[in-house]
């Protein structure tokens, strides 16, 4: 689930929450966990921006893998390495994966078609529908296949995976991938002999993760992501995840920055102050600012303030609620009811700025009333109140305006006002009566809708948060508007009695047909897709081939209400009962639920699994499993005893003091600018050097010990922000007392000396040396390529370039055309004289780029600043010279020019410019030239022989093997 914007504003609000991950400052954590769908969407689709972009289903695939070894190689869990699939949502959650799916689907088409108007010839292969990535696709059951494949060749080859057990809960299991982590830690938590101290570490690209991961009251939680950059030109996030920076979020500290942002309310409340409450009611304030399940709350945006109000409003109203208002999932309505009415003052607020607008419009325009209506409900207003006595003070909602044979007549009406005041009021109740008729489409506002409204956003508030710290309560509950109601009109909803029917998740066809698009219906079952298209369908009205989107108030199209009519499930339940008979065998298989599965390392186990995909991915000859044992807790210390670091007095004279302040200043501006942190007077300033890693020694009798390693630079830290008495911990080095432990036999070393540096090699038994500290190993050297001939003679595989005047004078014409030609030719639609539109083709042969500084290897090499050319460029243009001989005569006739026109190029009315202009583009892409990549001028790159030469070198090697030594 997202939370638009709440990242980035916890970001800069809580400056210190993100932490850079570095290798040696990397935490130990218990269980890792992996919300699995932000992957699979990036190794996919990396870029929707480019149309041209195609890649291979076994690409993609390997690319997970690659991407799973990288994070499981950074965190290294000690027990638990969980992997989660999205599976079949809740229904609440369909809506909005529905709207997404229709608007990617749209998107899609909308650049495709851009790009093609532009004249750009596109592949002939599909681009990958990222609306493949849903459960009970072809795509997703041949992904799991290889998942499965994959955490049985790890445990089976990899040490560091044989003592983890691993989970992989898989599409086929029910349940949204973070919300099935957060599953497997409450059951988890349940077990009688839980270690309350277990270090979890979440991986996933959602900003709600933070409320999840606070839900679990656990008190070591971290999140893992990648870096964000916020402001500035939009950037792709990087493929490779060696090119990622990650950031790891201390929810420990998240807990702090709560604890600090609401501590002014510890005085005034009556009742205990209680963090973890604290944190309920932080959760549920999250909520109203919009998410996955329900709609923002009218004028109430992230980046318009919304989080200071609710923190604001609650800070102010908790003393008088007497109590917490989430209570472990739990809404108290009384209490959530009071403090809405609080907060429903933003509603008059909002719209006196807008009334104020408004009154100064009347101002000019001489109209008492600008709004016709509220002048009548007025007018009405003030005859009735003559009348009636007080009106009711405890409505559900607010006076609604129903039509009544012309009049505008209210069902309630207000305690006498001021004129003013009532005048504020009608305004204000006709201001929001419009929004529901223009959103909402209804025609009269009436209580009866009001308080519906109020009771189903009630609902949903208590559905998010049951779903939150317990599981799913109701597969079948759906927010069933597209826009929420005023903050003022949910009122009186303390007696209000909410309950949910557990009912049972969708199958994956029926999930597939509830969300995909009628683009996307190749990815159902041929039997289905009918009902998206055809105009016979009973469920037709439900695809939509084109649909309009609301940005209501918010400022990006992707955060727009896609305004697409709500699945009824009994219709399309109906609708598909008719095709259930006609699926395949295979089909069948794929429309199912399966339960999470577990992994874990058996030495005694040996079998072959095979590969899902033989001619890809090997076979595993020899697959294994076994139990986990779990090492015994401990403690490290920096300093023991009396021992303390080192110190320095000096006598700072007048010129030090100078330094001094300056130093202070730097640091001071830097801990306020950066971290938000005011660190106030200094008077210490402890220099220290950070600890890089750890290095065995060994001692005379022996005995190995850790040794720390410290960084070369020596950093100032300010005395009141570094925390003393840390307890720091590292199972991996607390159980290693001898060097026989450190080398146990059949273990793996590495040599890091001459003349086998980096040979991997196997320890053997080494009881009749190991007295004189030393080890036997038995190391696999490898067959090392002779390499000294080829670099003697790699003049002999070079490519020869040759400057422009010499290609010139082979082909017979000017070294100009030489260099324009190899470069960039842009040819316009109709005649200098007389253009016909913005339109041009580029016709050069793009072999370098002067402003990117960058040539094609293999064809173009900048020397200083001169070009140079192969024997393959001269080719090239021989064969362009004799394609279209008349475009090099009249460019070089006119060289002053910057842009060409087809119809001066061929003026003839037998010769069709534009014809001419498409065969040469064509050929050009057709040419073997237009796939060439290339490279920065700064780079030193080998020739393709000498790199053949190489490889051929390689290929001997790898004949030869590995040689024990």
């Amino acid at each position: 689930m997202g939370v638009p914007k709440f990242y980035r504003w916890i970001s800069e609000r809580y400056p210190c929450l993100s932490q850079v991950l570095k290798e040696h400052q990397i935490p130990e954590f218990d269980n890792l966990y992996l919300d699995m769908n932000g992957i699979i969407h990036q190794c996919s689709h990396p870029n929707d921006d480019d149309v041209h972009f195609r890649i291979s289903e076994d690409k993609i695939f390997a690319d997970i893998f690659h991407y799973l070894e990288v994070l499981f190689r950074i965190i290294k869990p000690r027990k638990v390495f969980f992997m989660a699939v999205d599976g079949v949502a809740p229904r609440a959650k369909m809506n909005q994966q529905r709207g997404r799916r229709f608007r990617s689907a749209k998107e899609a088409e909308d650049k495709i078609k851009k790009a093609l108007e532009k004249g750009e010839t596109l592949p002939t292969e599909a681009r990958f529908d990222s609306n493949c990535i849903t459960p009970g696709t072809e795509f997703m059951a041949r992904l799991h296949e290889h998942l499965k494949y994959f955490v049985n060749m790890k445990i089976s080859t990899d040490k560091s995976w044989q003592g983890v057990t691993v989970y992989l809960s898989g599409h086929e299991t029910p349940g949204e991938g973070e919300h099935k982590i957060m599953e497997f830690i409450r059951s988890e938590k349940a077990k009688p002999h839980h270690d309350p101290n277990t270090r979890h570490c979440l991986y996933g690209l959602d900003a709600d993760l933070i409320m999840l991961g606070l839900t679990s009251h656990e008190a070591h939680f971290a999140l893992l992501r990648e870096e964000v950059r916020f402001g500035g030109k939009k950037s792709q996030r990087a493929c490779a995840p060696e090119e990622t920076t990650f950031h790891l979020l201390h929810l420990s500290l998240m807990r702090e920055y709560i604890d600090y942002e609401f501590s002014p309310v510890k005085d005034k409340i009556s009742f205990e102050y209680d963090i973890e409450r604290i944190i309920d009611d932080w959760i549920l304030m999250g909520f109203l600012v919009g998410n996955d399940f329900i709609p923002h709350l009218p004028h109430l945006h992230i980046n318009h303030d919304a989080l200071p109000l609710l923190y604001r409003t609650y800070m102010a109203i908790l003393p008088e609620l007497g109590g917490y208002i989430n209570e472990n999932g739990h809404l108290n309505l009384k209490r959530f009811e009071k403090y809405l009415t609080r907060l429903s003052d933003f509603d008059r607020e909002h719209f006196s700025e807008v009334f104020v607008d408004l009154k100064w419009f009347e101002s000019k325009v001489g109209n008492k009333y600008l709004n016709e209506a509220a002048g009548i409900a007025a007018e009405e207003a003030r005859k009735i109140k003559q009348k009636k006595q007080k009106a009711q003070e405890n409505s559900i909602c607010l006076a609604a305006l129903e039509k009544n044979e012309g009049e505008v007549t209210p069902k309630t009406v207000l305690e006498d006002e001021p004129e003013d005041d009532d005048l504020f009021e009608t305004e204000f109740r006709q201001y929001k009566r419009t929004y529901y008729m223009t959103k909402m489409g209804v025609e009269v506002v009436s209580d009866d809708f009001l308080a519906d409204q109020a009771e189903c956003y009630v609902q949903a508030i208590q559905w998010i948060l049951h779903y939150y710290y317990h599981g799913v309560q109701s597969w079948s509950w759906y927010y069933p508007y597209h826009y929420a109601p005023y903050l003022s009109d949910i009122r009186n909803i303390g007696e209000l009695k909410i309950k949910f029917e557990l009912g049972k998740p969708f199958m994956p066809f029926e999930q597939l047909l509830a969300v995909l698009p009628a683009a996307s219906k190749d990815l159902l079952p041929k039997c289905y897709q009918h009902l998206m298209i055809s105009q016979d369908s009973p469920i037709i009205e439900y695809y939509p081939p084109d649909f309009k989107t609301d940005l209501n108030g918010k400022q990006q199209e992707w955060e727009a209400v896609v305004l697409i009519p709500f699945i009824d499930e009994k219709r399309l339940l109906l609708a598909m009962e008719s095709c259930n008979k006609c699926l395949k065998e295979e089909e069948k298989r794929r429309n199912t639920h399966s339960a999470c599965l577990m992994y874990w390392y058996d030495k005694d186990a040996e079998f072959q699994y095979m590969s899902p995909w033989p001619e890809k991915f090997p076979a595993i000859e020899r697959c294994h499993t076994r139990f986990y044992l779990e090492e015994p807790h401990g403690t490290q210390k920096l300093y023991m005893g009396n021992a303390v670091p080192p110190t320095k007095v000096a006598y700072v004279g007048d010129k030090e003091q100078s330094t001094w302040l300056k130093d202070i200043q730097g640091i001071s501006e830097h801990y306020q600018k950066r971290k938000g942190i005011i660190i106030h007077e200094t008077s210490i300033v402890v220099y220290a050097q950070l600890l890089t890693g750890n290095r065995y020694q060994l001692k005379q009798n022996g005995e190995v010990y850790l040794e720390k390693q410290w960084s070369k630079q020596v950093l100032p830290f300010v005395y009141q922000t570094v925390v003393k008495d840390i307890k720091a911990f590292d199972s991996r080095f607390s159980n290693i007392k001898t060097l026989d432990d450190l080398f146990p036999p059949g273990s793996t070393a590495f040599m890091l000396g001459s003349p086998y540096y980096g040979c991997m090699g196997e320890v053997q038994d080494s009881r009749d040396v190991i007295t004189e500290g030393r080890i036997r190993v038995v190391f696999n050297i490898p067959c090392e390529p002779q390499l000294d001939p080829l670099i003697q003679n790699q003049h002999k595989y070079s490519v020869k370039y040759n400057p422009a005047y010499i290609l010139a004078s082979r082909l017979g014409v000017s070294g100009y055309l030489v260099s324009r030609f190899t470069g960039s030719i842009f040819i316009g639609r109709g005649s200098k004289k007389n253009p016909h539109g913005e339109h041009k083709a580029n016709v050069g042969l793009n072999l370098k780029f002067n402003k990117k500084n960058e040539e094609v290897p293999g064809y173009t090499k900048k020397v200083g600043n001169e070009w140079m050319y192969s024997s393959a460029v001269e080719q090239l243009l021989a064969e362009y010279l004799e394609r279209v001989p008349e475009l090099f005569n009249y460019i070089a006739k006119n060289s002053q020019e910057d842009i060409f026109y087809e119809d001066d190029i061929w003026p003839g009315e037998d010769e069709n410019g534009a014809e001419k202009v498409q065969e040469i583009v064509a050929w050009l892409k057709a040419h073997p030239v237009s796939a060439l990549s290339r490279a920065s001028c700064d780079l030193q790159i080998l020739d393709a022989a000498i790199v053949e030469k190489i490889e051929e070198e390689i290929e001997k090697c790898k004949v030869c093997g590995l040689i024990p030594l």
